[in-house]
């Protein structure tokens, strides 16, 4: 069985109901699982119809998106050209005043953010780069190779 069934195995609910699209790279799925655990052990017996509603890359880490029962996390990313990576993350909330589901946020943000220093190809040690348009999070071994630019007059 590999890994992502393995995960839809041990944690059913996580992955009931309807779902945007579920894409997963392998140098990250030790991070969801990880993430997976850590939500399964905070909700404990009551599993408050949590689940995961789309599971992405998008500008170089990971997006996990959930719904909460009638709740979800709402992710805005802004193109913002004064920012370094040249994006700014809106979130909000998915339950204000409810500690579980502010724990939630908490762990999935943290296990974003983790993404943006792992391959997601291979899980080493890695950095966010832009690649031909796209941002990507690769290590040295997976990067592409830096094209020179030849300035006009340059061989």
């Amino acid at each position: 069985m590999d890994p992502v069934e393995q995960l839809k195995a041990r944690f059913p609910y996580m992955f009931m109901g309807k779902t945007v699209s579920l894409e997963f790279h392998d140098g990250w799925l030790p991070t969801f699982a990880e993430t997976c655990e850590q939500i399964d052990k905070l909700l404990g017996e009551n599993k408050r119809e949590f689940r995961w509603v789309q599971v992405k890359e998008k500008f170089g880490s990971a997006r996990f998106y959930f719904r909460l029962g009638k709740s979800k996390r709402v992710v805005i990313d802004v193109i913002d050209p004064q920012e370094k990576e040249g994006h700014a993350l809106i979130k909000n909330a998915t339950r204000i005043g409810d500690a579980v589901a502010s724990r939630i946020d908490a762990i999935v943000d943290e296990a974003e953010a983790k993404t943006q220093m792992i391959c997601m190809l291979c899980g080493a040690d890695a950095q966010t780069r832009p690649f031909d348009g796209y941002y990507w999070t690769l290590c040295a071994a997976h990067a592409p190779p830096v094209k020179p630019i030849n300035r006009p007059g340059e061989p």
